[in-house]
């Protein structure tokens, strides 16, 4: 019956219609996390109680965004139990996170890493150089094709993420070419001069022409896995003497770092980003803004 099935038995028959690289999070939520707890228990006895006694023992030993995120996901789990007539409590408990300044290069480091992988004709070089240039994510990078690259009108096309995604039939991980998950996130960024220039100087190493090939490619003439533009990443950090917290996505951040120490109008810069609103935008990069108001508070200095 319905009404006493259980955690685990109803997550076997529901069907999640979201993307598979939200699908294999959520997979990963599942195996890890609500299944230990609570997979034995009916849904009609998950209260609000033992949602809050969930929430403590995911807090032993998860950050509070990874706490949110799978409390959020359980939410939606039993939302969709609601719909569908069964009896459960969806007063799922909240959890406050609070922004922490992300760690991104310096204004010097970002030159000196823009100059040295502007000197390099190599795939994954370029795609790091892509990242920092246009603030675009991995599987964005990962995802464009020659023909995304306008000369003449200065515009890279955003059409495609590259992503290793969760196949719901087999449980099985794959790579797989699919459309962006947002409308805003479908964009086109105008290319400025130097990473014009580092671009046609790559594409003149590459000798191929194909307009559907990847951007990012092996030899081979396939795609990057995102591991080994991290690994690349990773040796090159090591090599200038990078703070070992910088990440990849390290250089979205910077990226918007750089823009808004420069003056960069905040709305030009969430289209850039692919968000939906500039309150998105502020929320995610607060660290951003605060580095900008401290710049303009040393500029209201000069006067006193």
């Amino acid at each position: 019956m319905q009404s006493s099935i259980t955690m685990e038995a109803w997550l076997r028959q529901r069907k999640p219609k979201v993307k598979g690289s939200s699908l294999k999070t959520y997979k990963s939520y599942e195996q890890a996390h609500i299944l230990p707890f609570m997979g034995s228990v009916p849904l009609i006895e998950i209260t609000a109680k033992k949602q809050r006694k969930f929430k403590k023992w995911l807090r032993k030993s998860l950050a509070r965004k990874t706490v949110r995120d799978i409390l959020a996901y359980l939410h939606s789990i039993l939302r969709e139990a609601e719909k569908k007539g069964i009896k459960v409590c969806v007063q799922t408990p909240k959890i406050k996170v609070y922004p922490k300044e992300k760690k991104v290069p310096g204004y010097g480091e970002h030159k000196a890493l823009s100059a040295a992988l502007q000197k390099s004709q190599a795939p994954q070089d370029m795609g790091i150089l892509l990242a920092m240039s246009t603030g675009l994510r991995l599987g964005e990078v990962l995802g464009l094709r020659l023909k995304d690259i306008d000369f003449e009108t200065n515009v890279l096309h955003v059409r495609r993420n590259r992503q290793r995604v969760c196949n719901p039939k087999t449980g099985k991980h794959s790579v797989v070419l699919q459309s962006p998950k947002t409308r805003a996130s479908r964009r086109d960024i105008p290319i400025h001069t130097e990473l014009k220039a580092a671009l046609i100087r790559y594409l003149d190493t590459q000798g191929k022409n194909d307009p559907k090939r990847p951007l990012i490619a092996a030899p081979s003439g396939r795609a990057y896995d995102a591991r080994t533009l991290q690994r690349r990443f990773d040796q090159i950090k090591a090599h200038m003497g990078l703070n070992p917290r910088i990440t990849f996505h390290s250089l979205r951040h910077s990226f918007v770092t750089r823009a808004l120490e420069l003056g960069a109008d905040m709305r030009a810069v969430s289209g850039f980003l692919g968000h939906s609103s500039i309150a998105f935008t502020l929320n995610c990069y607060s660290h951003c803004v605060t580095g900008y108001k401290r710049q303009q508070m040393a500029l209201i200095a000069k006067s006193f």
